[in-house]
């Protein structure tokens, strides 16, 4: 089956926040959070179809709590929900008992950070110093969230700058969640950040 066989599956998963599960990702992990996944783009392939906004499945926020080897081992992710499967209940039961049996393994479990880290869109610019300094204040003032058209909208007199990598002196990094989307479907950023090179 491939990827987009996968995508294309409508009946979307059983997996519930809490759940501990296994996914392309070894070990075993505990769904915190599920959202909504939409397409970002009409697109064909082999045949098939989908429109921007079609609904493709759930996006799955997964927190790790082991190895393969039930060794405690912490890590936050996300994946599409179709790579994910229950665990069996021996391994269910193994969780629980670990916890159970040793409080540091489960505090440090609960204390992980319950967010993966975020996607980053790289653009690279040229721009002189006093231009980088008024342009890292500008961003600096913009809402928690914008899509990228709103954001070449505010710094429409930048837009100019972007280049290739090999004539960039900056590098500007625009961070989002893939289920973070506006009412268009357009992804969301946020926490922009202009780096010199």
């Amino acid at each position: 089956m491939s990827i987009f066989d996968i995508f294309q599956n409508k009946s979307f998963t059983q997996i519930k926040i809490g759940d501990w599960v296994t996914q392309y990702s070894a070990g075993y992990w505990k769904v915190i959070n599920i959202f909504p996944k939409y397409a970002e783009e009409d697109y064909s392939y082999d045949g098939k179809s989908w429109k921007k906004g079609d609904r493709l499945g759930e996006w799955v926020i997964l927190k790790k709590g082991f190895t393969p080897k039930m060794k405690p081992s912490n890590a936050c992710d996300f994946v599409d929900a179709k790579w994910c499967k229950l665990v069996s209940n021996d391994i269910l039961h193994s969780i629980e008992e670990t916890f159970a049996e040793n409080l540091k393994v489960k505090e440090k479990f609960e204390k992980a950070p319950n967010m993966p880290r975020p996607s980053i869109a790289s653009v690279w610019m040229a721009l002189a110093d006093e231009q980088a300094e008024s342009f890292s204040e500008l961003i600096k003032n913009l809402p928690t969230r914008f899509t990228l058209e709103q954001f070449w909208a505010w710094s429409a007199d930048y837009r100019q700058h972007i280049v290739e990598p090999s004539d960039a002196t900056h590098i500007l990094y625009l961070y989002s969640y893939l289920w973070e989307i506006d009412d268009n479907f357009e992804p969301l950023h946020f926490g922009p950040e202009l780096k010199k090179l």
